[in-house]
């Protein structure tokens, strides 16, 4: 008995040790779970971590020091110099090519030497240049270089302007020069050969302007796209040899060449045309609708842009009457302006409604199925003030035009077609748009009418507001006889009051058988040149060039009334 009830007690206290043991078992379980909540709240860079071994070793690899770039070298010879070799030098340093001595080894040699498989990188041709009323046209490169040497001319010419521009290359190309040689800065050359007229003057192709008149040399003249550069005495030609991809990149960076053929553009403009009256009759009496052109037609399409400034309308029914001031055209005569190479038609005379609305209307429309472009007048006033841009070689000219003389009758509107009537404000603002938009402007006008050779006063300054305005070549389409002519003060811009006429039946006098022609040459967008050729009207309808008596009695009336001294 008492041993089963001490086995009883013994299995009790076994029984409450397991539940004792089991209790704090739980207690830790749970002292564990609190700490570890504990733990995971704190921030992680407060929690000690041992590092964790590497499976693999880490090997410190040395750094490989930076390859030196060594600047290409390149060297310029001791011949070139002047503004040349200061380009030459800046574009080098642009570039980050080193300069050495010309004896030194390079990369690239920069020579005015031509050898053995040498490029050209930069072409410099100069020109021969007199004041604009000069009567020379040419001269020999014998002349020039004695000249250049301190000898006169048999013609009384004895000193020499040169543009700083050109100094440095001449003196490379004709030895040391004489006394009588000037060097000046560019923009006083112009009013130093004006002002000595026993001077020439020696400058960069590309630094003409209209004020100046360029000389053939050795009967080379560079207006010409076709000259033979090859056989033309002043060019100074640059080399390169070395390094292909360093020349073509140094070329880049050099000026461009004083004269380039692919940027050339000639535009020839002409007085009134109005194959009428007269001129008709000898038209059909010749049986031949080209009759008018035939004698001026080679040289009027050689340009790359001809004008002429028609006054009338071309109408089927047109028949010549003579001595009457109404005027028109036989559509057939369309066939002398072709020949002649007309691309623009200036639309300001004062007779293009003679034969009514209709009549011209249709004039317009046989113009646009001949693609002959026109400006100055049109359909409606809206057409009529529109500008005509034409875009050559890169030169961007601008075309417009007005008429002040009148009758209002022939004023285009806003319903009626006609000539575009001049309003000075609004001529300012499209002369604005105009120059924004174009590197040449020309305008037109169909001023007061005159027979004299000095200008109305009135189209002075009707014509000088438009220079101030923007134009760049203004002409005066009313004159039937050459007028003056002036230009801007700084001698880049022209202003022509009269060329004459062209095709007109008009022979009662010398003033209105003269006529001029005037040749406008633009390179890289700016007007170079203006040449005026000469005509005489034959047979009431036919120009034919001047001969030389007759061109220098022209030259001496016009530049007389131009104050040319």
């Amino acid at each position: 008995m008492d041993r089963k009830i001490a086995r009883r007690r013994e299995r009790r206290n076994q029984d409450r040790k397991f539940v004792l043991m089991i209790g704090m078992i739980a207690l830790a379980l749970i002292a564990i779970c609190i700490l570890l909540n504990v733990l995971s709240a704190l921030p992680r860079a407060e929690i000690a971590r041992a590092p964790e071994p590497s499976a693999i070793a880490t090997l410190a690899l040395p750094t490989r020091a930076p390859t030196p770039v060594i600047a290409k070298r390149i060297a310029i010879g001791d011949e070139i110099t002047g503004t040349l070799r200061i380009s030459i030098t800046q574009s080098a340093r642009d570039l980050g090519l080193t300069l050495i001595n010309p004896d030194a080894s390079a990369d690239a040699r920069i020579s005015a030497l031509e050898t053995a498989g040498a490029q050209v990188i930069s072409e410099r041709v100069y020109v021969v240049a007199d004041w604009f009323a000069s009567a020379r046209a040419n001269i020999a490169s014998n002349d020039l270089r004695a000249l250049w040497q301190g000898k006169a001319m048999s013609d009384g010419v004895n000193a020499l302007i040169v543009s700083d521009a050109a100094y440095a290359d001449l003196v490379a190309m004709l030895g040391a020069p004489g006394s009588n040689v000037k060097r000046v800065a560019p923009n006083e050359l112009s009013a130093q050969l004006w002002a000595n007229h026993n001077a020439l003057a020696v400058l960069p192709f590309d630094a003409l302007t209209p004020k100046l008149r360029l000389l053939a040399l050795d009967n080379i003249n560079l207006l010409q796209r076709d000259a033979a550069l090859g056989a033309y005495p002043l060019v100074r030609h640059i080399y390169a040899s070395g390094d292909p991809a360093l020349i073509a990149t140094l070329r880049k960076q050099l000026p461009a060449p004083t004269r380039d053929v692919s940027r050339l553009t000639t535009v020839i403009m002409t007085g009134s045309s109005s194959i009428a009256r007269t001129s008709a009759q000898k038209t059909d009496e010749r049986g031949d609708p080209t009759f008018a052109a035939r004698q001026v037609a080679e040289i009027l399409a050689s340009a790359d842009l001809t004008h002429v400034s028609n006054e009338v309308a071309f109408t089927a029914d047109c028949k010549p009457v003579l001595r009457v001031v109404t005027l028109c055209s036989k559509p057939e005569y369309l066939a002398a302006f072709q020949l002649a190479g007309v691309d623009i038609i200036g639309l300001t005379g004062n007779h293009l409604l003679d034969y009514g609305q209709p009549a011209f209307l249709k004039t317009l429309d046989l113009y646009d199925a001949n693609k002959l472009r026109y400006y100055g007048g049109g359909r409606n006033e809206i057409e009529a003030r529109k500008i005509l841009y034409v875009e050559h070689n890169g030169n961007r000219l601008a075309f417009l035009g007005a008429n002040s003389f009148g009758p209002a009758s022939v004023w285009a509107t806003a319903t009626k077609p006609g000539a575009r009537k001049y309003v000075a404000d609004e001529i300012k603002r499209d002369l604005a748009e105009a120059r924004a938009r174009a590197d040449v402007v020309f305008i037109e006008f169909q001023a007061e009418e005159t027979y004299e050779y000095v200008p109305y006063l009135g189209n002075r300054a009707l014509f000088r507001a438009a220079l101030d305005a923007g134009a760049d070549v203004i002409t005066g389409a009313q004159a039937h006889q050459p007028q003056a002519l002036e230009f801007s003060a700084d001698g880049s811009k022209i202003i022509l009051y009269g060329l004459g006429n062209l095709f007109f039946d008009q022979m009662f006098g010398d003033n209105v058988r003269q006529g001029l022609v005037a040749r406008h040459t633009l390179h890289r967008g700016k007007l170079i040149q203006t040449e005026l050729l000469t005509t005489m009207l034959e047979d009431y309808v036919q120009p034919r060039w001047a001969m030389p008596a007759e061109r220098a009695e022209i030259f001496r009336l016009v530049f007389g009334a131009s104050g040319f001294k």
